[in-house]
């Protein structure tokens, strides 16, 4: 077996240096989103755009090298192919030098200096080589390389290299990265690596694990075990020179964008300089196999909750709430953060509205979304709009009301130690937010059974600690919670949604994972979701 991969937008990854570039060259205006598709097609409509795109990829593709980043999930793949001894080759499409270059800059020379840079030639990781890259002058000249050489399968994001006649018949086709639907010839398409991965290669199993925990960390490990359950990302209890760590690999960055890799070890970082330690403690981080290493805390799930967890809840956001005034430039907003009534219903319409896009695949689905989720929502949005305080109804609230919040809160995720501690765990959502969305979130959390008393009990204590200093908190409290218990109906159901099925699969390798019972299940779980929201509105009126 030899595989072939493309190296332009399916190795290097451009999309933010496009961005960068574009607003460099004034190009498009500040907080203009778009992937480099995208850019392209606006460049376009400029008289002479087709020269100004010719002379930024230039640019991109030579001076700017350096800065493009490596697409999630291929240093992954490349690890799994030395482990299982097979052979790789980039055949690219790449002229030496770029149009409209004043600076001559050979685009070859930088993409190999790029490479040695992100160490795809360390042959203690991987099985590709310098000798074994070819840069071809035409699209006809690289399918002529990609025949000779005899690939098994080539991995291209263009599907135009594919449709050249001369294509090898016995080579598979992968395409990467497309999302227009109207192909029509025969290819196999993926928009994640991990899932190119899986075709090839297989799942990934504890062989691969120990070459990335080598990889991290320097050092073979002793033992590796494989935690069940986990929702998002793979986590593993690893021995590591007699010392036991967690290694958490994050679900590929194609499938969640959010950088929850780099989030966590800073949020972790800060929390320990601020002597916050009863949370786990970084230790090691790889970003382009998107993983972490932190320390191991012994401890067991919280089965039931008292009043004594609550207060160590309690005594926690405390402690938050007192590193928040230091006011730290350090992070960005929390993961999907809510700063106004407004940004809330957007939220939650965004949501509704991709359900929405899949309800003829699943009738109960549908008929949820219609006749109990709809009617709600616009009964929670008559009564309860009008009371939110106007100062963040469609304004974004006052940022020293902010604080930093690690967004999934609660005690699903923390352990109680031997010492009869909580460690709390999970950082990657960990941002700046409205302590309101903090405190509705754990009161609503379908993770967590509370009861009515210990509801009321963190109600009452979260008014205690924040309306001294936000005299709006109370009176946003109380019209945040329905909206943020529609919500979390609408969270519990992304089982529905492809993207989430495909990063459950990632984080549960060694789980039988039914889809359609899942669903079934998690739709039980919004329509209870929904009584108990309808509970709330009666005994609150």
């Amino acid at each position: 077996m030899l595989i072939g991969l493309d190296f332009d937008n399916t190795i290097a990854n451009y999309d933010s240096l496009f961005r960068e570039i574009g607003l460099e060259l004034n190009l498009i205006p500040q907080g203009w989103k778009g992937n480099k598709k995208d850019l392209r097609n606006l460049i376009l409509t400029n008289p002479k755009g087709e020269e100004i795109w010719m002379k930024i990829q230039g640019k991109v593709y030579g001076e700017y090298m350096h800065r493009a980043k490596l697409t999630p999930g291929v240093a992954n793949f490349l690890l799994q192919c030395k482990l299982k001894k097979i052979e790789v080759c980039i055949v690219s499409h790449k002229t030496e030098y770029g149009h409209y270059d004043e600076k001559n800059i050979s685009l070859r020379k930088e993409a190999i200096k790029w490479m040695f840079e992100k160490n795809l030639f360390d042959n203690s990781f991987t099985s590709l080589s310098k000798d074994k890259v070819f840069f071809e002058n035409t699209r006809k000249e690289k399918v002529t390389r990609i025949s000779e050489i005899g690939c098994s399968h080539f991995v291209d994001d263009l599907p135009e290299v594919f449709e050249e006649p001369n294509f090898p018949k016995n080579t598979k086709k992968i395409l990467f990265g497309y999302e227009e639907n109207k192909i029509d010839y025969d290819l196999i398409i993926f928009n994640n690596w991990t899932e190119i991965s899986s075709f090839i290669l297989g799942r990934q199993d504890k062989e691969i694990v120990k070459l990335i925990i080598k990889a991290v960390s320097k050092s073979n490990p002793e033992s590796i075990e494989l935690l069940e359950g986990k929702g998002n990302s793979q986590v593993y209890k690893v021995k590591i020179d007699k010392r036991e760590y967690a290694l958490k690999i994050y679900p590929d960055g194609l499938l969640d964008k959010r950088p929850r890799l780099k989030t966590e070890f800073q949020a972790l970082n800060f929390l320990h300089k601020c002597k916050i330690t009863n949370v786990p403690k970084p230790k090691f981080k790889n970003y382009e196999l998107n993983v972490g290493l932190y320390s191991w805390i012994n401890g067991e799930e919280i089965s039931i909750i008292t009043s004594n967890e609550i207060e160590s809840c309690i005594s926690f956001i405390s402690e938050l709430k007192n590193i928040s005034e230091r006011k730290s430039n350090d992070f960005k907003l929390a993961s999907e953060a809510c700063l106004s009534a407004d940004n809330l219903k957007l939220q939650i319409l965004k949501r509704f509205s991709n359900l929405k896009s899949i309800e003829n695949e699943n009738k109960n689905l549908k008929d949820f979304l219609e006749n109990t989720f709809l009617p709600l929502y616009k009964k929670i949005d008559k009564k309860y709009f009008s009371i939110w305080p106007n100062e963040s109804r469609k304004k974004e609230l006052d940022s020293k009301k902010l604080i930093l919040s690690p967004s999934d809160f609660g005690l699903h995720n923390a352990l109680l130690t031997k010492d009869n501690k909580i460690a709390f765990l999970d950082f990657d959502y960990f941002g700046w937010d409205d302590p309101v969305k903090l405190t509705s979130d754990f009161y609503w959390h379908p993770a967590m059974m509370l009861s009515d008393d210990i509801k009321n009990n963190w109600l009452n204590s979260m008014i205690g600690l924040f309306e001294d200093n936000d005299d709006t908190f109370s009176i946003r409290l109380h019209a945040a919670l329905p909206y943020y218990a529609l919500r979390w109906v609408l969270i519990i159901l992304n089982e529905f949604l492809d993207n989430e099925n495909k990063r459950r699969q990632h984080a549960r390798l060694s789980e039988e994972y039914n889809w359609e019972e899942i669903k079934d299940f998690q739709l039980k779980k919004s329509f209870n979701l929904c009584s108990s929201l309808i509970d709330h509105i009666e005994n609150n009126s």
